[in-house]
């Protein structure tokens, strides 16, 4: 009798059942986007099709765009560098766009000439001999002026940023390095402050008075607008709480939102967080924290996640980490959390490492996260179907059509068990296996079939139409074993030839791979024409008697790093409910076809992968593949 391996794609272990606030926004920080524009360089959406980037954003699900505003120094359009972006007029195009796609806007001031974060909030050159008094009124004069235009324009921002990253404050001056272009540190790493004027420690109550000038302004000339105070290193209750009390207990709560950046990336490598998904855990807890002491509610309104276009999984990683931060974030909060904004994800990563576009200007998976979790466009979403509307699997689903789906490049297929509902979506790449998935789901061949085996910690495996009549199984009666039938393919043939894509496709948690029989009777790896399974895999994994491929790095590194990291610190140092040592089966690697995912339903498979089974792996009560649905 054929033994045959099961997999079936799963979802990603970031991704389960939303019942978060409805009003969540998914925006993106294209600040840039002119500017690449006039250097020639184009973006592509899913199916390859050339498209402008605000545009863009909204179809892969964004509703939403953050605009970042310099100080024109000269009233000739120009910024410090002589370059025509992100003062008045580039501010008032970008915006023209957004809002005639019915996007909402976000003006993030900086109060600079360029580029202001905590290390640096470089006093603009016309304000730089300015006394204290005079500064509050240019801080509101500038900002009066940009929102008076976009006014004139039609436009109401829906928030307005007081600040970029104050978390030091906001309009002091450093030594800059006339080289790089940037700032200059002393031999401790510090930057070398010229200028102290609203720093938060030399001058605590003028960078209170700056924050209130610039709310103040906000609120005469678009008073529906939410003004947001924004730090950095949104997992650090301290820093926020210092920085928030200097402001309120001075001028008082000059905010409405308070902003986060949080980018697990660079908090684990400044020493900061031990691991990617304890930075996101942190993060909840300081919005729940925030939200209770200052009784407001809060927004991430810049995070970023590695693009490494040599090595795919980092890409992958990045995807469970964006949909991870997603979940908690609309789960996790009280519902005090009211969006997540992504800092330039269409950036090259030759240039920045945690956009997240290939640098010939296509989508790499982590944009896949906005699909799978359902938020942005809702009718978009995957996981925001599981509404109001019951199906005979007794999910609460709402009814896919096609029309509620972005473009999108994979098929996505919808498995109604008897469990719950799995959505799948299926590789480009492996177009042999993808092509006899969907005919398998549009005969109906496999409706009623069982998922006949199932190994708890491994794996949930079916489409042996043999299963669909099998009589009752037990513990001390077991039934005869299944796992020999198949579905002949169009021409009758009950073989797929091998399309082994390792190491861009691999054995994951909720990865979908088609079973097979063994290496002695099927040298040549090809796969069942009907029989699939579904990954769900340990953590930390083990690598097997007989592995294909040496164990890949994404088994055991930190799931934004992607820095090798033992298990053994990763338990020392988190105390996060999830483990961040990435499950899956990676023994199977290089040896079987995986040719999909799972996007949505990840809980059901983990219900499935935990039932109790009799000696041969079948379920003790019939768990059925009742039918199968290609949604796009």
């Amino acid at each position: 009798m054929k033994t045959r391996l099961f997999s079936l794609a799963i979802i990603l272990s970031s991704i389960l059942p939303i019942w978060g606030q409805a009003n969540f926004t998914i925006g993106a920080d294209i600040g840039s986007n002119t500017e690449r524009e006039a250097r020639g360089l184009k973006l592509y959406n899913w199916l390859g099709e050339e498209r402008e980037a605000t545009a863009l954003m909204k179809e892969m699900g964004m509703t939403a765009i953050r605009i970042r505003v310099w100080v024109d120094n000269n009233g000739n359009g120009l910024d410090s560098h002589g370059k025509p972006y992100c003062t008045k007029a580039d501010v008032l195009e970008k915006a023209r766009r957004a809002h005639a796609l019915g996007m909402d806007i976000m003006i993030d001031f900086h109060y600079s000439d360029w580029w202001a974060d905590p290390a640096k909030q470089n006093i603009p050159k016309a304000w730089e001999k300015l006394s204290y008094k005079k500064m509050l009124r240019a801080v509101a004069d500038h900002t009066t002026d940009i929102l008076t235009a976009l006014k004139a324009e039609g436009i109401t921002p829906r928030w307005v940023q007081v600040g970029n990253e104050t978390s030091n404050g906001m309009l002091w001056s450093v030594e800059m390095d006339p080289q790089t272009g940037w700032e200059k540190k002393d031999a401790d790493g510090h930057t070398i402050i010229t200028k102290s004027m609203g720093h938060w420690e030399r001058n605590p109550q003028q960078y209170a008075g700056f924050m209130r000038a610039g709310y103040d302004a906000v609120k005469a000339v678009c008073p529906e607008a939410k003004v947001i105070v924004h730090l950095d290193n949104g997992f650090d209750n301290a820093l926020y709480n210092k920085n928030l009390d200097i402001i309120r207990d001075n001028v008082g709560q000059a905010w409405d939102i308070i902003g986060m950046s949080l980018y697990p990336y660079w908090s684990i490598e400044g020493g900061k967080e031990p691991t990617a998904l304890k930075t996101i855990v942190d993060c909840m807890r300081n919005i729940r924290l925030l939200s209770k002491k200052y009784g407001c509610d809060c927004m991430i309104t810049e995070t970023g996640f590695e693009v490494d276009e040599q090595h795919p999984w980092v890409m992958e990683q990045g995807r469970e980490q964006f949909a991870e931060l997603i979940r908690r974030a609309r789960t996790e909060t009280d519902g005090h959390c009211l969006g997540i904004f992504y800092w330039q994800p269409e950036s090259r990563p030759s240039e920045y490492k945690l956009g997240a576009f290939t640098d010939d200007g296509h989508p790499t998976s982590i944009m896949r996260a906005i699909l799978s979790q359902g938020i942005g466009n809702r009718e978009q979403g995957i996981e925001d179907m599981h509404s109001k509307h019951e199906t005979d699997s007794g999910n609460l689903l709402l009814p896919i059509t096609s029309s509620l789906l972005p473009k999108y490049d994979r098929k996505i297929v919808r498995l109604v068990t008897t469990e719950g509902d799995i959505y799948v979506e299926l590789y480009n790449e492996t177009p042999l296996h993808r092509d006899n998935f969907i005919r398998l789901a549009k005969t109906g061949a496999l409706d009623q079939t069982l998922f006949h085996r199932v190994i708890e910690g491994f794996m949930i495996q079916g489409g042996d139409p043999d299963s669909k009549t099998a009589p009752a199984t037990s513990v001390d009666n077991p039934a005869p074993m299944l796992g020999d039938g198949d579905v002949p393919r169009e021409d009758g043939t009950l073989r797929i030839p091998a399309e082994i894509r390792y190491p861009q496709f691999f054995h994951k948690r909720g990865a979908l791979a088609a079973a097979r029989e063994g290496d002695d009777e099927n040298p040549t790896k090809e796969s069942s024409a009907s029989q699939f399974y579904i990954v769900w895999g340990k953590s930390p994994v083990t690598r097997g008697k007989h592995p294909y491929q040496p164990l890949l790095d994404y088994y055991e590194t930190d799931s934004v790093t992607g820095k090798a990291q033992s298990h053994r610190r990763y338990w020392a140092t988190t105390a996060a409910p999830m483990p961040e040592a990435q499950p899956g089966t990676p023994w199977l690697d290089g040896g079987y076809t995986v040719f999909g995912e799972v996007i949505a339903g990840l809980d059901i498979v983990d219900k499935i992968q935990q039932v109790k089974t009799d000696k041969n792996d079948r379920p003790l009560s019939d768990i059925r593949l009742l039918r199968m649905e290609v949604m796009n």
